[in-house]
């Protein structure tokens, strides 16, 4: 096997770099490769942020959002699992990879439901997620095949274990406005609250897939295999209600073991471990020592829950107490031949699919805006798309408008400037909450602000109504 990738959704940095020693396997690979806490296509304040599938199809297509235009939300409202064709004429890794001579395993790949014939196979897994509090906590997933693949159906322990939800807080005995009116009953309702029981579905999970990655692949090896799990995003979102959180923990061993098997059973040349963002409570996007500021500065301050450890919750549309956002950083760590040891310096998820196609020595189209980890012992074969130390131009953002908006236009401020160091100029009670975002690079008060000290200025725009919102460039 030349490449063995595990994708996992949502992986969350500071746990798997922070906790080295909870996780061995990982570890091992961090410690003799390349890794980076990447920067995602995330907004760190809650709402209108990029979503799972906006960012796994950059992943696979080496694509912003705006030009690849894959997303999850219906015209008519809700969601949608986008469809593996939709990736056609985007030039998708996979068939870059089939192009230059190899052969690839995916399974049960993201956003990639409806498979296509490829060079070796592709085994999604379909299923309907929750959005209603209703009484069944499960929902059914079921495997998906083209025509080309459908003899994996035989060697295949029927359809994965369903996904599961937590209970409601009905069903725990609560309602949202009881915690919110008394945020003491929060340590009341989690000594009786029993998501614990999916480390064992996870566990339950990676098995099935363990297990289905060996009966097809040892019927039909291929070069490359691609592993998704979706499962570490649902997690955290309702088990992260307190710092060095034990379910988590164990889910995160679960996965730690399973790509130590998986290394074990089929000793790949070279192997990759991503998420595409991570995960953090809400509190983050307003981080600051005054709880007086925090509430001020949260544009839902009275629709959500502040418990006593300063984790802030909403109810979740599926009835469940929902703690965590999509975060910033993402997770990337390469491991094998010609992969150096060395941490990867302003990495972004755009340079996913130059760096796999590299590992790979495959020709990167020279249109993509992405670039090379520079991870290689080697002469790489792409050296024009090799990421090197830049220059930073200084970019002032002028806070016009509240904490919520102003995350939301620097986040897109500092996705369309790659190389540059974005200074806040805003109100002085906000300092700490805007230095705690890892997109900003300085604070400085509005009466101490001088335009000459920058090469470009901006302020963002924003129309309540319309909810349009973007930035202006005014120097």
């Amino acid at each position: 096997m030349k490449l063995l990738v595990v994708a996992a959704d949502a992986l969350i940095p500071e746990y798997i770099f922070g906790q080295k020693m909870l996780f061995p396997n990982i570890s091992r690979l961090t410690d003799n490769g390349a890794s980076s806490e990447y920067s995602a296509y995330v907004q760190r304040n809650y709402n209108g942020s990029y979503s799972s599938a906006q960012n796994w199809a950059s992943i696979y297509t080496g694509l912003s959002p705006r030009e690849h235009k894959i997303d999850i939300k219906k015209s008519c409202g809700g969601y949608r699992h986008p469809a593996m064709h939709e990736f056609d004429d985007l030039r998708p890794f996979w068939k870059l990879i089939n192009d230059n001579g190899y052969s690839l395993g995916m399974f049960q790949p993201a956003c990639c439901n409806e498979p296509v014939s490829i060079n070796g196979y592709c085994v999604t897994s379909m299923y309907s997620p929750i959005f209603t509090p209703s009484e069944n906590r499960e929902t059914e997933r079921h495997i998906q095949l083209c025509e080309e693949d459908s003899w994996i159906f035989n060697i295949l322990n029927g359809n994965p274990p369903p996904r599961i939800y937590p209970k409601t807080l009905k069903q725990l005995g609560y309602t949202f406005s009881q915690l919110k009116d008394n945020p003491n009953l929060v340590d009341e309702m989690y000594g009786k609250y029993d998501f614990a029981e999916i480390i064992e579905n996870f566990k339950d999970e990676l098995d099935y897939w363990k297990n289905s990655i060996k009966n097809v692949y040892s019927t039909k090896p291929v070069d490359v295999v691609w592993f998704y799990t979706p499962s570490t995003d649902i997690i955290p979102h309702f088990v992260l209600y307190e710092d060095n959180c034990p379910i988590l923990i164990n889910c995160y061993s679960a996965l730690d073991d399973f790509i130590g098997e998986l290394i074990k059973e089929y000793n790949p040349e070279n192997v990759i471990l991503l998420s595409d963002h991570g995960q953090a409570n809400f509190n983050e996007s307003v981080k600051c020592s005054d709880p007086n500021i925090q509430r001020e500065a949260f544009s839902k301050s009275n629709e959500v829950l502040w418990m006593n450890n300063g984790y802030i919750a909403f109810e979740a549309l599926n009835g469940g107490l929902l703690l965590t956002t999509h975060s910033l950083k993402g997770v990337f760590i390469t491991c094998g031949k010609h992969i150096k040891k060395t941490t990867i310096n302003d990495m972004r998820t755009l340079d996913f699919y130059p760096t796999l196609l590299e590992i790979l020595k495959i020709k990167i189209p020279n249109d993509l805006s992405g670039f090379v980890a520079d991870v290689f012992d080697r002469p790489i074969i792409n050296p024009g798309k090799l990421l090197t130390p830049q220059k930073h131009k200084r970019i002032a953002l002028i806070q016009t408008h509240e904490i919520s908006v102003t995350d939301v236009v620097l986040n897109e401020l500092y996705i369309e400037n790659r190389f540059a160091d974005i200074t806040i100029a805003g109100e002085g009670k906000y300092e700490e909450i805007l230095r705690n975002n890892p997109r900003v690079s300085g604070f400085v008060p509005f009466e101490r602000y001088k335009e000459s000290e920058y090469d470009e200025v901006y302020c963002g725009f924003y129309n309540a109504a319309s909810k349009s919102m973007r930035h202006i460039r005014v120097k």
